[in-house]
């Protein structure tokens, strides 16, 4: 296809920046899957974090000097995906700087690099030992260029980079205990795995020992949020409108879960929903097997309902978590492939805590955990999250592959659960009941997300709001809490994410007749951007 001038200036630009920013930042290459990068962990030194801040200013200046009318359609998408990226990492190189405030800006990528490794490669250690353990040995170097960068950290964000770094010795040394069985020289990579886990020690208490910043550092304030909000979602929001939405959302849903209950007798839906979670069992000889099982299943009635249509050659494989591992990860949890990685097979781990608990009623307690496994294959395999990125990695265009907007990702895979109650995909009793009271929760965190940032609302208060409107218990609330003060718009994209699928459905089904299934694989060949950005590109000539 024959480009304009601008479009290929653009793509140029666009190379180059990608060139000079994995040299600065090699760790992202790799998780990308350009191997190439893989044993490297690069400078983490404010000489770096600056340079990238020069070049994050010259590349915007590049790209907004194209012409906007330059560009049409596809051209015009990557234009905008592209603008989006630059001017959020600047805000967060520059005026925000996370990389002086956030000490788990450091600890938590050290970690990932590694993590990054072992996830993508449990079946073949032996192979990628080389690199981790290049990694292992660049991680003193690597968390004391992090340290000297640290300025007024925020006291939450201290606590928690701590606890991290407390947990990485347990996880290093599981990770030695693997690597070292393969290593020809395995008293080299226990050492390596000792010192850095000393570092991990001394990054930790480096940071507990800096001055602390405001306990509320973490808020972005108004008008951040409001550039965020803008470039992260696409929405033309104010904080206000985003506010109302959500008290909106949370009343309405909360009538209608109301309503739903109802439906079971006098109990209220939390208590309906442990009810039924206490009388499930797998219906398979294991958790994982009923995982495999339900996940074939979901696939498959997805695909004969013509929801949506599969690609002939595309891989999910339903894995456990390795037992090195179990205490990493949630009930279950999805492992994308890289961007550019030949190898496009996604895995969605299956973390049966209880498989290890001899206590017969532990066990089922582990087990109840994972009531609703529909759900969970729905959102994260099929045709969720699998689904959703194999077909974006496979776009032509390097700047979409590399697109990360929460409120496509999400909002593509709460349509999805919808979708799975509507159209009878999953036919649990409570499966209404427990759509709607992850919609409440996900309703919930719009107005948290905005009072959190844009002022108003305390980390005690935003706990607060998620144990007595949801019913959350204090830890979990926390949990949840913590990462919103560091991902804003992130929390409020999935629901609003939803309504916007909601919208493009009104006028494209609705209205002009598309089948659901043209609809879902429209709206998927565009990948992880907002959705107003597809709907007005439709609409340029």
């Amino acid at each position: 296809m024959s480009r304009s001038a601008p479009a290929r200036q653009l793509r140029a630009v666009f190379e180059r920046y990608q060139e000079e920013t994995w040299a600065l930042f090699p760790q992202d290459a790799s998780d990308l899957g350009l191997h190439a990068y893989d044993a490297l962990l690069g400078p983490n030194d404010a000489a770096t974090w600056n340079a990238h801040g020069r070049l994050l200013t010259e590349t915007l200046q590049a790209v907004e000097a194209l012409p906007d009318d330059g560009f049409t359609g596809d051209d015009w998408l990557d234009r905008r995906t592209f603008l989006a990226r630059l001017r959020t990492d600047s805000l967060w190189n520059g005026p925000l700087q996370t990389w002086r405030t956030n000490p788990q800006v450091h600890c938590d990528t050290a970690l990932h690099s590694l993590f990054h490794l072992v996830i993508r490669n449990t079946d073949r250690l032996a192979r990628i030992r080389p690199a981790i353990e290049s990694r292992l040995a660049q991680i003193p170097r690597f968390l004391a260029e992090g340290a000297a960068c640290l300025r007024r950290p925020v006291p939450l964000w201290t606590r928690l980079a701590r606890q991290s770094c407390e947990h990485a010795g347990a996880f290093l040394e599981e990770l030695a205990a693997q690597l070292a069985p393969l290593s020809p020289t395995p008293e080299k990579t226990w050492e390596l795995a000792r010192e850095a886990t000393r570092a991990f020690d001394r990054y930790g208490r480096a940071a507990e020992n800096k001055t602390p910043g405001a306990a509320s550092g973490f808020s972005v304030g108004r008008a951040h949020f409001e550039t965020l909000i803008r470039e992260k979602t696409g929405l033309p929001y104010a904080l206000p409108e985003v506010q109302a939405l959500g008290r909106a959302l949370v009343e309405k849903l909360g009538a209608e879960l109301a309503r739903e209950a109802r439906k079971f007798g006098r109990k209220k839906a939390g208590q309906i929903l442990e009810e039924a979670a206490a009388r499930w069992t797998p219906q398979s000889g294991s958790l994982l097997e009923e995982y495999r099982r339900i996940t074939t299943d979901v696939r498959g009635r997805f695909e004969r309902a013509e929801l949506v249509t599969f690609p002939g050659d595309e891989q999910c494989r339903v894995l456990p978590v390795p037992a090195f591992l179990r205490h990493h990860f949630p009930t279950a949890a999805y492992s994308q492939p890289g961007a550019f990685d030949r190898n496009q097979t996604g895995i969605f781990w299956v973390n049966d805590l209880g498989a290890a608990q001899p206590d017969p009623a532990r066990r089922r307690a582990e087990i109840r955990q994972h009531f609703g496994i529909e759900f969970t294959c729905a959102h994260e395999a099929y045709p969720g999250h699998h689904l959703q990125f194999v077909l974006q990695n496979r776009h032509p265009s390097r700047i979409r592959r590399l697109a990360n907007h929460a409120i496509f990702y999400e909002g593509w895979t709460l349509w999805c659960e919808q979708m799975s109650v509507s159209h009878g995909i999953v036919e649990l009793e409570e499966a209404r009941l427990m759509q709607l009271h992850d919609a409440l929760w996900r309703a919930h965190r719009i107005g948290i997300d905005c009072g959190l940032h844009g002022g108003g609302l305390s980390y005690q208060g935003a706990c607060r709001q998620l144990q007595e409107g949801v019913g959350f218990t204090k830890a979990r609330a926390q949990g949840d809490v913590n990462w919103y003060t560091s991902a804003p718009t992130v929390p409020m994209s999935y629901l609003l994410g939803r309504l916007e699928v909601e919208r493009l459905h009104a006028q494209c089904v609705t209205r002009e007749g598309w089948s659901l299934r043209q609809f879902n694989d429209w709206i998927l060949s565009f990948g992880a951007i907002p959705w107003r950005w597809i709907w007005e590109s439709r609409l340029r000539p």
